[in-house]
């Protein structure tokens, strides 16, 4: 998304817009197959932008232990500093991007596909008391009891099973 920073006045400004699904090429694509709904609201002051990004659209991931598609809601938010000048510009914010005074337009794809990347959780449930599939009969614990019946104890642990009784 592009936002025209050319002859924008210095204060508030609103700016809405959809990415398009399949815009982003990268590894989790799959993860987000529909529209991206984004806002945005860049403060300009002199030379200096603060861009707040909102984004809201719906995420598909597939369950770590059910194997099983879910969908479920996804909105983020992060926020962009910008500075037009010269590279000699200090501050002690760590995250500003330098642009050139000549610049027409602020590309903001690589922060949202950031953000969006960033956002895929570690460890996907479909839900937290999901019970998954059992590793001898593969049945979902969460639609069907499981059919292995008792397995024969490993004779290695024979011993301790001794001990127990």
């Amino acid at each position: 998304m592009k936002i025209p920073i050319l002859h924008l006045e210095n204060g508030l400004h609103h700016f809405e817009g959809t990415i398009k699904a399949g815009t982003f090429h990268f590894y989790h694509d799959e993860n987000f197959p529909n529209d991206i709904e984004v806002k945005i609201e860049l403060n300009k002051f002199d030379k200096n932008m603060t861009c707040s990004v909102e984004l809201n659209t719906e995420a598909e991931y597939i369950c770590d232990r059910c194997l099983s598609r879910f969908k479920r809601e996804h909105s983020g938010s992060f926020e962009v500093l910008f500075h037009l000048g010269p590279k000699d510009f200090e501050t002690d914010e760590d995250d500003v991007i330098m642009l050139s005074p000549e610049q027409k337009e602020i590309d903001l794809n690589s922060n949202i596909q950031e953000n969006l990347a960033l956002s895929v959780p570690m460890k996907a449930l479909c839900r937290e008391d999901c019970k998954g599939i059992c590793p001898g009969c593969g049945a979902d614990l969460n639609h069907e009891n499981c059919t292995c019946g008792d397995k024969p104890a490993d004779p290695r642990w024979e011993k301790l099973l001794e001990l127990k009784k």
